[in-house]
């Protein structure tokens, strides 16, 4: 489980995971290629086809889990001026990323909240 967590510590501090996630980079396209066999435009096209059920005047409530950088729904989600939007993700760093995001845009009606670990006992 610790490696798992470290990897994921590590994608939300640098620009890795944007670029595999919108194959914007070389090694983000090589390993969508590699990994999901799929090129930088059967990406894109993947991309669009999962976020089109979100209408453009969508104005109700948005739960994105887990919202890892936001790359992908920022751009979405500055032009839903009305809808309520909560980002939930279990990194800090992805987090930060995605509010970060969210405060060079000035995307309003936005709440970010961290999914914490549950301790279990044996």
């Amino acid at each position: 489980m610790s490696n798992v967590k470290s990897a994921y510590k590590k994608l939300g501090k640098n620009s890795f995971y944007d670029g595999m996630i919108t194959s914007t980079t070389f090694l983000g396209s090589l390993v969508n290629r590699i990994v999901w066999r799929m090129n930088k435009d059967e990406n894109k096209q993947y991309l669009e086809k999962a976020l089109s059920p979100i209408p453009q005047d969508f104005n109700g409530n948005l739960l994105e889990v887990p919202v890892g950088t936001g790359v992908l729904t920022m751009p979405l989600y500055k032009n839903l001026k009305d809808a309520d939007i909560v980002c939930l993700d279990y990194s800090p760093e992805m987090m930060s990323r995605a509010q970060h995001r969210v405060d060079e845009t000035h995307i309003r009606r936005k709440t970010f909240r961290r999914v914490c670990e549950r301790n279990s006992r044996a």
